[in-house]
């Protein structure tokens, strides 16, 4: 008796888990991004983008190209809710794109992608050429 109960209590928590990711393996956005731009090591093309999240803790996203299928996964860490609309933040240095930030809508968690190495390059460069007011700027593009 005490072995099927053990059974069933585990079949119901795998069940559980399952559901869960499943959930957010299938919710995503789209996104028109008019620029290539760089996640992590990935270099994407300019296009139409959807934008998923496959794992809430920690926080994995994927980027993928709808026209080319280029793809990119990253980590993100989350930043707190906010009142800001469902978008996508990226930094621009000097003539290159950087996804930084992603976010889901009204009073949902951002996801904050970390800096890459060749960002923190770009940035310090940058900074020396033109001071610290001119290293970067944020552009946002709008998901549907």
């Amino acid at each position: 008796m005490k072995r099927n109960l053990i059974t069933i209590l585990s079949l119901v928590v795998m069940s559980l888990l399952l559901n869960a990711t499943g959930a957010y393996a299938q919710s995503y956005a789209t996104a028109n991004v008019p620029f290539a731009f760089s996640l992590g090591a990935a270099q994407l093309p300019a296009g139409t983008y959807e934008v998923k999240v496959i794992s809430q803790s920690p926080y994995v996203i994927m980027i993928q190209n709808r026209e080319t299928m280029a793809t990119a996964l990253s980590n993100a860490r989350s930043d707190g809710p906010g009142n800001t609309k469902s978008k996508l933040v990226f930094d621009r240095i000097g003539n290159q794109y950087f996804l930084t930030e992603v976010w889901n809508g009204l009073g949902a968690d951002g996801m904050i992608v970390p800096t890459s190495k060749h960002e923190k390059e770009l940035k310090k460069e940058l900074e020396l050429a033109k001071g610290p007011t001119g290293s970067n700027e944020k552009i946002m593009v709008a998901l549907k």
